[in-house]
């Protein structure tokens, strides 16, 4: 399978209870079937990640990208309990993919951020 953000080969994520590929150039991560909601609640999950390093970093401004598995025209999503997570979405095969460094901190969701986003919230509804 080829990389829809910068055309590398994809490698299949050996020891997953899920249909999941990464990257071998962007380090980008690849789950079919929208089993990223599964590989989420699974322990330790985020360390099939690799933090985004400068050349990696390059692609994730790439949004506009075809599914690597039907070819179709991914659509851009945000995560609605993350609002700075931004990843690409397969509306056909429910594929998504995540550039790299992303998986680990959506699979991350910190206390810190609930308190920031509850700020953000009551500070909004206060305007």
């Amino acid at each position: 399978m080829e990389c829809p953000k910068c055309n590398n080969t994809m490698s299949e994520i050996p020891d997953m209870a899920l249909s999941a590929s990464k990257c071998n150039g962007c380090h980008g991560i690849w789950f079919r079937d929208g089993s990223h909601e599964t590989a989420k609640s699974i322990k330790d999950s985020g360390e099939i990640d690799t933090p985004s390093n400068n050349a990696a970093s390059a692609y994730n401004s790439v949004r506009d990208i075809d599914c690597p598995e039907c070819m179709k025209k991914m659509i851009k999503m945000v995560d609605k309990t993350q609002l700075h997570i931004e990843f690409e979405a397969c509306t056909y095969c429910n594929g998504v993919f995540f550039d790299a460094g992303e998986f680990k901190d959506y699979s991350e969701y910190k206390i810190l951020e609930r308190v920031k986003q509850a700020f953000q919230t009551l500070r909004s509804n206060l305007s």
